[in-house]
């Protein structure tokens, strides 16, 4: 069953993020995905090498998340669930890069990211 919070937080993040009306047609736009904190989100989205790319993630609810990018660093970031965007701009130094989004304990609510390439 789901939880009509979900849903508000849901559309909340989605129009945070300018997925909700995003096309195909958008030549940038590489992604983007919404999931529930608790399920957490796992992404290998395949990137042209040596381009730049821009991440976007928004979590609302309650609690934080913990977002991890593996690059040829990881970069491991936590973020408060209170519907502020999070940008970090990623350059492709491999075919896939990793992004996990994580709740950590107690936090619940919705949290959706957005991938897009830099326009050069």
């Amino acid at each position: 069953m789901s939880d009509p919070t979900d849903g508000r937080l849901g559309k909340q993040v989605e129009e945070t993020l300018g997925t909700a009306e995003v096309s195909d047609s958008d030549s940038l736009f590489v992604e983007a995905g919404l999931e529930r904190v608790g399920d957490g989100f796992h992404s290998v989205p395949e990137l042209a090498r040596g381009h730049s790319y821009e991440l976007s993630v928004v979590c609302a609810g309650k609690g934080k998340i913990r977002l991890s990018v593996a690059l040829k660093n990881t970069v491991l970031q936590t973020l408060d669930c209170d519907g502020v965007t999070f940008r970090q701009r990623l350059t492709a130094s491999a075919a896939t890069v990793k992004i996990d989004g994580d709740g950590m304990e107690g936090a619940a609510g919705m949290v959706g990211w957005r991938l897009d390439k830099v326009k050069k």
